[in-house]
């Protein structure tokens, strides 16, 4: 595996060059079994930091410079992301301070996790382990710590501990799917926006416990405005996710209408009658004795109604993005889409059945125990199916061999 270190500089004359010697002499020779290579993305560097870098390059053949216009901390991370996966073919970059607040020695740890099947590994300073410089203030310390818990609570990604390490290691398989053309950011907050995207395409993450140091040269480049970024970015990140969640609220709601609507229909005709009767001798004996509840049989087939309403719906607005175009491969998902459905028919035949045999088989008796089924049960039920199995906008690790299985 080809690893390369991204090394984003400006005014880092004092630093880079001791750096540099650190890592190609001492450090990189203590992994095994990778090719480890530095990219340092300059801006510009009015210090010659650029020119400390040429000299090294003469000395070290792992060593690469990109000269880039200085566009803030994201944007230069970008561009040397871009640039060590299309030029220098990585199959793996770290994210990595030229000031010596992260420990060199550390990079062995981060990539021994990766070896062990870790996607993307965080150097945390908030597990058992971590720690962040004695030196800050209790302000820059509470902002440091209450920020990342800002992130992890508003984008619900509480198992990742340290949301603002700017220390990590990624499999570059991940990063070629995240649009770092367009990154919400351009500054610090950069890390946010691809952490919180690669969490979503399923890669695995593993921390690893880091002591992040007071930097001893140079001055730090944080401001205030990168706070404010950084909240600008997770509210944006969470309004993003809440986009197709509010558009699934509509077309449930829509479906919820037809389900409703569905359920008075069906009680009332033959064909539910006929199958409850069928079940009569069961009738006493809880709680098979739902199956001879005409309304159970007509909460099943109002909820396929609401079953189909939903599948077109999701497929041609919710997840337009995925849509299922060709006729035959459509009628095949449906079948796919009703099996995957098929838990919610069963929750809302229970629920009605038990309903109408416990309190009388009454309009308002069935419209409530309706809510009851799709509002307590069916609405997360199928949310999960949909973006799990279906349109598998979500990526889970325990279940990618399903989620890869082609049904089409």
């Amino acid at each position: 595996m080809k690893i390369v270190v991204i090394i984003p500089t400006y005014n880092e004359r004092e630093n880079i060059g001791r750096m540099l010697d650190i890592l190609v002499k001492d450090e990189f020779s203590k992994i095994k079994n990778h090719k480890m290579e530095v990219l340092v993305v300059d801006g510009q560097s009015p210090d010659g930091t650029s020119e400390v870098v040429n000299e090294k390059m003469k000395k070290y053949k792992q060593v690469n410079l990109l000269l880039t216009n200085k566009g803030g901390l994201g944007a230069d991370y970008a561009k040397g992301m871009k640039y060590a996966i299309e030029k220098m073919k990585a199959d793996a970059v770290f994210e990595f301070d030229a000031d010596f607040q992260h420990d060199p020695g550390d990079i062995k740890r981060l990539v021994a996790a990766m070896d062990l099947g870790a996607d993307y590994v965080i150097g945390s300073r908030y597990i058992p382990g971590g720690a962040i410089p004695k030196e800050w203030g209790m302000h820059r310390k509470f902002l440091s710590f209450f920020g990342s818990l800002f992130a992890r609570v508003v984008l619900l990604m509480l198992n990742v501990h340290d949301m603002t390490s700017g220390f990590k290691l990624t499999k570059t398989e991940f990063l070629k799917k995240v649009d770092l053309d367009h990154l919400l950011s351009r500054y610090y907050a950069y890390k946010i926006h691809i952490l919180h995207d690669v969490v979503k395409l399923g890669a695995k993450i593993v921390e690893v416990p880091i002591v992040f140091y007071e930097r001893k040269e140079g001055s730090s480049k944080i401001s205030r405005k990168d706070l404010f970024d950084s909240f600008r970015v997770v509210i944006l990140l969470r309004l993003r996710d809440s986009k197709r969640f509010i558009k699934f609220g509509i077309v449930g709601t829509v479906g919820y209408m037809l389900n409703a609507l569905g359920l008075e229909f069906f009680s009332g005709v033959k064909v539910t009658q006929d199958l409850a009767n069928f079940f009569l001798e069961w009738k006493g004996s809880w709680p098979l004795s739902i199956a001879s509840e005409p309304s159970a049989w007509a909460a099943a087939f109002a909820a396929e109604v609401a079953i189909l309403s939903n599948f077109i719906l999701n497929n041609y607005w919710t997840f337009a993005s995925k849509r299922i175009t060709n006729p035959l491969r459509f009628l095949w998902k449906f079948s796919h889409f009703n099996l995957t459905s098929a838990g919610a028919v069963v929750i809302q035949f229970l629920v009605v059945g038990l309903a109408v045999s416990l309190f009388g088989d009454t309009p308002l008796v069935r419209q409530l125990s309706l809510v009851v089924a799709v509002g307590v049960f069916i609405v997360p039920y199928n949310y999960t199916m949909y973006n799990v199995f279906i349109w598998k906008t979500w990526k889970v690790p325990g279940l990618r061999w399903l989620q890869n299985r082609r049904v089409d």
